[in-house]
């Protein structure tokens, strides 16, 4: 249920800012880029030269989120149990899969596109520049809320949890990686509605490995959500962010042959219905 209510808001929040058209585009100062027909011609695209596309001050995560459980609280007690219990129960290849979550990457997605060979980062250059650009800016905007809330690793305070991750020195609220997992997800699902309700589960999964890892708490993760679709809010506002996401799309759908989207289709999905 509460997946199911996070990608409802996620949603809902994507639909928001999807009401972008080319002629809002061009009164701020872009010019939609044309949309590839081929992957010959998106290999002629490009990106704007500059880098992340937000400033630390962009997205104020303190302002936005709820504080953490109190250290010693009946619900922080109840979190390091879930912890302790997902410990003793976690399998081989759930371990394994929050293993390969730690990475980063937007190609940690490929199953939620049924995992194509040419989605990798030598086909899509652009794709792969996009999602690290967004790692960036994740980064920027985390960072702060992170020395902010200064809420200490679960593996900290309970000696009992035996990470099968590497245990991060950050803090622990809220979780960088759910952030950047679900505004991944967002910006992947708006360039492929086609796979909407894979790539959201998709995000959930990969957020919910950090408590499987043994390095976030529950509500690090919740957190997380929450932070991560108002990253991607944040990138929808910027012009710059959706001129390279429209020329990314392009590479992508041609690299996937799947037909180009309408031009006013990009930032204009109607929500889905949860299964």
């Amino acid at each position: 249920m509460r997946a199911k209510l996070l990608i409802l808001f996620a949603n809902i929040l994507l639909a928001l800012a999807g009401c972008t058209t080319d002629a809002q585009l061009q009164r701020q100062g872009v010019n939609p880029a044309p949309v590839a027909s081929s992957a010959a011609a998106a290999a002629q695209l490009t990106f704007s030269t500059e880098g992340a596309y937000l400033t630390p001050v962009s997205v104020d995560l303190y302002r936005l989120l709820p504080p953490p459980p109190e250290a010693g609280s009946v619900q922080e007690r109840a979190e390091l149990a879930e912890l302790l219990r997902l410990q003793a129960t976690r399998t081989p290849e759930e371990v394994r899969r929050a293993q390969g979550d730690a990475t980063m990457s937007i190609f940690r997605f490929a199953d939620a596109l049924g995992s194509p060979p040419q989605f990798n980062p030598r086909q899509l250059p652009l794709i792969s520049e996009l999602f690290a650009r967004i790692g960036r800016d994740e980064g920027l905007v985390m960072d702060p809320a992170k020395d902010t809330f200064g809420r200490t690793r679960p593996f900290i305070t309970d000696r009992h949890l035996a990470p099968v991750l590497p245990e991060p020195a950050s803090a622990s609220y809220p979780s960088g990686h759910s952030t950047w997992a679900v505004a991944s997800a967002i910006v992947l699902a708006d360039m492929l509605p086609e796979r909407r309700t894979q790539i959201f589960a998709r995000a959930e999964e990969y957020a919910h490995n950090r408590e499987v890892g043994g390095v976030h708490y529950p509500s690090d993760v919740f957190a997380g959500h929450l932070a991560g679709t108002a990253l991607a809010e944040a990138l929808f506002d910027q012009p710059r962010f959706l001129a390279d996401e429209r020329v990314a799309a392009a590479e992508l759908r041609a690299a996937l042959g799947l037909a180009p989207l309408p031009a006013q289709q990009l930032y204009r999905h109607e929500p889905l219905g949860l299964k």
